[in-house]
């Protein structure tokens, strides 16, 4: 296990960054979150989201959070503004899924709800998530995959200064086509927690 990954008593995380703060997901969220997550654009532009994503799978997804979180599996956070004093307004979500404590590496992921800036929020967001795997927990190693016919989600990840990894043929199904991916992959530096692309 990882020297800096926290013990299974340790509270759900939370997050800030400049202009935003992510928090754990809360039944209450359900509606918001199955409305944001339901646009189909939202996902036909991600490996991981499903269509149409409904009330109850969103409650379902919710309940898991804990669980995931005691077994070092995932991580998962509601994207909102630092001035959203009635902590409602979530603007999307990003995480870290398929955890690996042994490997030290975890998979970044991320979506950004409608109305957001996409690449800007992303960015911003996304480089609080890594920030937090490399520095907080401990990974050696950080990884996404992006859907071969959304170049913007790859831009995100090239300011990130991830590298892509290799380009997977036919390696996922979305509604009625097998898609190709892009991996992405950005990992610690020997010296420290500077990160390098590879």
């Amino acid at each position: 296990m990882s020297a800096n990954y926290p013990t299974r008593s340790c509270a759900y995380p939370e997050l800030t960054s400049a202009r935003f703060r992510f928090r754990a997901f809360a039944f209450s969220d359900i509606q918001q979150l199955a409305a944001l997550a339901s646009q189909h654009r939202i996902a036909d532009s991600t490996v991981g989201v499903p269509h149409p994503y409904t009330a109850e799978f969103a409650r379902m997804w919710i309940a898991s959070h804990p669980v995931q979180w005691i077994h070092h599996r995932a991580l998962h956070w509601a994207a909102l503004e630092i001035g959203d004093i009635d902590d409602k307004h979530i603007l999307g979500y990003a995480g870290l899924n398929r955890i690996d404590v042994e490997r030290e590496q975890a998979e970044l992921r991320f979506w950004v709800g409608c109305g957001a800036r996409h690449k800007e929020y992303a960015t911003e967001w996304c480089t609080a998530i890594l920030k937090f795997a490399l520095d907080r927990l401990g990974m050696k190693r950080v990884y996404a995959l992006q859907l071969a016919r959304h170049p913007l989600a790859g831009h995100v990840l090239a300011d990130l200064g991830m590298r892509p990894e290799g380009h997977l043929r036919k390696r996922i199904r979305k509604e009625d086509l097998i898609e190709d991916i892009v991996c992405w992959g950005i990992e610690t530096a020997k010296s420290g927690t500077e990160s390098r692309a590879v």
